[in-house]
């Protein structure tokens, strides 16, 4: 009983914070511009927000809906978890060995610089169209990202730290869980940040450019099909889940592991959702 006094309230402190407020007032003021900007612009252009709220709350209850969604939101797991997993394994190899390093450069290099639009091309061509070259493209372009903040985390770990662990002869597997890996908890955390983001716009892109199923699919067909209501439904989409994604899930995930940096409710928000 008293953990959910706690939880409750957090949550009324984090609703009385100036974070909330001003955060939610940006988001009432980019409503607003978008209504503003809808008067004067053609419906083929722009919609409403309110029009493409309804159009919204009726494109739910169609098993078109469910199915995109469904589709994309696998590839979008599937595609940042791979792509993480893999840079994260790399970009720790990397920290603790320079040679490793300097050979995984060239390539980190040429990935990071590379066209998504390109690799898309090029995917099409390896995997052909549909959830593997989705998947493929994601994770190929989001591994990157993940390797340097994970490299960069372990190579900004502090050497007397370092030394005290070769002092009481810490194995490997001890060094990683009690040193390294705490200390890319905050790299990592604003990589993934990133990675969310990033990782949906290239699903969406990989959709409509080569796949016949998911919410870039269905993008394609609202804008040949000019119907804008629903091009901008799907982008509410789009929106909705990388803010369930970064809000609900890794945001407390990194407010509970950083929450040692302070005891304040309005900083650590909702940690106590995850203990």
């Amino acid at each position: 009983m008293i953990q959910y006094r706690k939880i409750f309230q957090d949550i009324l402190d984090y609703l009385k914070s100036a974070k909330f407020i001003f955060t939610f007032a940006g988001v009432v003021l980019m409503l607003l511009v978008w209504h503003i900007a809808s008067i004067f612009l053609h419906e083929v252009i722009l919609v409403s927000p309110v029009k493409a709220f309804m159009t919204l709350s009726e494109m739910i209850n169609t098993v078109q809906f469910r199915d995109a969604t469904y589709e994309s939101t696998i590839r979008m797991i599937a595609g940042i978890g791979i792509g993480g997993i893999f840079g994260f394994v790399l970009g720790i190899f990397a920290g603790l060995n320079s040679n490793i390093k300097y050979l995984l450069e060239p390539a980190r290099w040429m990935i990071m610089s590379i066209s998504p639009v390109i690799v898309v091309v090029l995917a099409m061509l390896w995997f052909g169209m549909g959830t593997q070259m989705v998947i493929s493209i994601s994770a190929f372009l989001l591994a990157p990202i993940v390797y340097v903040n994970t490299m960069k985390g372990i190579e900004m770990v502090d050497e007397n730290l370092v030394e005290m662990t070769e002092v009481y002869n810490f194995s490997v597997f001890q060094k990683l869980i009690h040193v390294y890996i705490p200390a890319l908890i905050g790299p990592l955390a604003a990589a993934m940040t990133i990675v969310i983001a990033m990782g949906v716009r290239m699903i969406i892109l990989a959709e409509l450019l080569g796949a016949n199923s998911g919410i870039g699919y269905e993008l394609s067909l609202a804008r040949s099909q000019l119907n804008t209501p629903e091009l901008y439904a799907w982008i509410l989409v789009t929106l909705l889940i990388v803010g369930f994604a970064e809000f609900c899930i890794f945001k407390p995930l990194e407010n509970y592991f950083l929450r040692w940096k302070s005891d304040s409710p309005q900083n650590t928000g909702f940690r106590m959702w995850i203990k």
